[in-house]
């Protein structure tokens, strides 16, 4: 092929929830913008849910937890529970859970879903470094 020759991918024989299991979303921009829906995304993710696939959705945005993130997209048509969700705030806990003891406090620097994502994980969000 020569440099600069661009070529369109063949397509898939079958559906994507055939070909995969699960499909990480990006929200914003992806399934929705602002307080809407992207045109088809709903319709396309009840299709690919239809065909098996499961949906987990992913975000950057650590102010809200997983069940306002759910809540929001069932509010959009997208059906969605707090488990389909994964927060940013969901994975620096984590890593932060995994280097210090059960219980720890934590100073918290952050909005409400990082609180609640470090009291998942057995930590102790304060408000204070006196605390």
């Amino acid at each position: 092929m020569s440099q600069g020759v661009r070529t369109r991918p063949e397509g898939s024989d079958q559906a994507l929830s055939e070909a995969y299991d699960t499909a990480l979303l990006d929200l914003d921009g992806v399934v929705y913008a602002g307080g809407d829906a992207i045109a088809y995304a709903v319709d396309s993710l009840d299709t690919a849910r239809a065909g098996g696939m499961h949906l987990a959705y992913v975000t950057n945005n650590a102010l809200r937890p997983p069940d306002a993130v759910a809540a929001h997209l069932t509010e959009l048509g997208i059906r969605a529970e707090a488990s389909d969700v994964v927060t940013s705030a969901q994975a620096v806990a984590r890593l932060i859970a995994d280097q210090v003891p059960q219980g720890a406090r934590v100073l918290v620097i952050g909005g409400e879903g990082l609180r609640v994502a470090l009291r998942e994980r057995g930590l102790e969000p304060v408000e204070s470094a006196d605390d």
